[in-house]
């Protein structure tokens, strides 16, 4: 099962699934427009450990858009070996990273890191 709970990513391992990309303009309620050519990276990093990177995704967003589609298939949510338990990460996705890099979802002072959270092969979110 693959869901996204209040910018909580749950998925059973092995499974696939899309997130839906949107932005605002800073400062403002309206939506960004991504432009064509720019670059979206998508990373799920160890806990507490930004450098320890164990899923990358890199989207390079072909015409203008409101919104960009990041599809995990089931090789990417094999992450690690076979867990018995939830395993709890953090994740980023960033605009345009090596130009004016911009973190669309991310840690911030607010809430946090953002979660993606693992669960067992054969698991079900809903446990």
């Amino acid at each position: 099962m693959f869901k996204i709970v209040d910018k909580k990513i749950l998925v059973t391992r092995g499974d696939i699934g899309c997130i839906n990309v949107t932005g605002k303009k800073q400062g403002s309620l309206e939506k960004y427009g991504f432009k064509a050519n720019d670059i979206l990276h998508f990373k799920v990093m160890k806990k507490g450990k930004c450098d320890d990177v164990v899923l990358f995704k890199q989207i390079i967003i072909p015409d203008p858009t409101e919104m960009v589609k990041i599809y995990l298939t089931s090789d990417d949510t094999k992450i690690g070996g076979i867990i018995s338990k939830p395993t709890t990460y953090w994740y980023e996705i960033t605009l345009n990273p090596d130009t004016e890099a911009q973190t669309i979802l991310g840690f911030d002072d607010v809430t946090g890191a953002k979660e993606f959270i693992l669960y067992p092969e054969g698991g079900d979110v809903n446990e």
